[in-house]
């Protein structure tokens, strides 16, 4: 369940961002010069946000703050991926909060995997969870490649439906969350939020 869990969540991500260039530049005006501004703000925030959403894990709660993100990334995924043509600012903002809000969830949700599997066992699991990821992105990928089309014009075409698959599974992931239960027998996600809650 641990396996299938870290494979929707990284696929939920891999829908959208290996196409995530080509659209800002064919589908929202931005140009290729402006593109790493895209990249760079949304590293540079990352880089406290998850520090940040790390602690807050630690103080309310894993599975609580893992299903805050989550559902927190719905929104910039449905503005990412039905955005028409706007000013820089804005897609900056939209790209951001996105990336923002999908490395948020894997904080809470690698410390609740980790703590699914024995101390003696957790290097295995961490290198066959390696492996899932890497599947998992790479399945995204194919699935996007396949689904979008491209207009007469050169715009990406089916990029919402992207977004929608993508809406799906972060929910999911919400649901697979509570049959994560630590090594030592504690709470899934529906008793821990009634615990903590």
């Amino acid at each position: 369940m641990a396996f299938l869990f870290m494979a929707v969540l990284t696929f939920t991500g891999f829908l959208i961002f290996p196409n995530l260039a080509n659209y800002m530049v064919l589908n929202v005006g931005l140009t290729e010069k402006q593109l790493p501004l895209i990249y760079l703000s949304g590293g540079l925030c990352t880089v406290f946000t998850m520090n940040w959403i790390g602690r807050w894990a630690d103080l309310s709660g894993k599975p609580r703050v893992f299903t805050i993100m989550s559902l927190s990334s719905l929104v910039p995924i449905l503005l990412l991926t039905n955005l028409p043509r706007v000013p820089l600012v804005v897609a900056i903002g939209v790209s951001t909060l996105l990336m923002i809000c999908m490395s948020g969830r894997f904080v809470p949700a690698m410390a609740m995997m980790t703590a699914s599997v024995e101390a003696r066992y957790r290097g295995g699991f961490m290198s066959m969870n390696s492996s899932v990821q890497q599947l998992a992105s790479g399945l995204a990928a194919f699935v996007s490649g396949h689904l979008l089309g491209q207009a007469s014009g050169g715009q990406i075409t089916h990029y919402p439906v992207i977004g929608a698959i993508s809406v799906t599974c972060a929910l999911l992931c919400i649901y697979l969350a509570k049959y994560l239960k630590s090594a030592q027998g504690s709470p899934g996600l529906v008793g821990a939020l009634s615990v903590e809650g």
